[in-house]
This record gives structure tokens, C-alpha cells and sequence, in this order.
């Protein structure tokens, strides 16, 4: 596959880079703390991640959720099967 993006997710086309990364940038640009987990595979074994989004100026709350959600859950220790 050479598409450096999706083009497309559940029937909704992106014409671009930025249109797929609409719902990480909007949150950068608002200036909210927010920091990204690995949350499993899908069943395919694709990785999916989890962002978790704070209010202003609490980035110590943010880092202190997803660690707390990267212990409970074990998703960061795990590894895709191999194909």
C-alpha cells in the first residue's frame, strides 16, 4: 500500500493528510493536554490507540490518567502476532 493516510474510514473520504487528522489537531489547537495510549488490536491486528483529553493547564492529570489506564490494562506490553 502506498496511500501515506486513509482515504477513507466508515464511508467518510478524506481528501487530505489533514482531514484524516482532524480529531488530534483540533485538540492541539485549543491548547488542551492530551496524550495517546495504546488501547488493543483490532481483529484484524491492527494497532488502536486511545486519547485521552484534559482540561487546560492539568497535564499532570492527563500523564497520571494514562499511566493509570497503561497499568490496569496491559496494552503497551502487548505485541501484534507476526504475520
Amino acid at each position: 500500500m502506498n496511500t501515506p493516510y486513509p482515504t477513507e474510514i466508515v464511508g467518510v473520504k478524506f481528501d487530505n493528510f489533514t482531514d484524516w487528522m482532524k480529531s488530534c489537531w483540533y485538540i492541539s489547537a485549543i491548547g488542551n493536554p492530551a496524550a495517546s495510549v495504546p488501547a488493543g488490536f483490532t481483529p484484524e491486528g491492527l494497532p488502536v490507540g486511545l486519547q485521552i483529553v484534559g482540561r487546560a493547564k492539568v497535564d499532570f492529570s492527563v500523564l497520571q490518567m494514562a499511566h493509570t489506564f497503561e497499568q490496569a490494562t496491559g496494552f503497551g506490553r502487548k505485541r501484534p502476532a507476526i504475520a
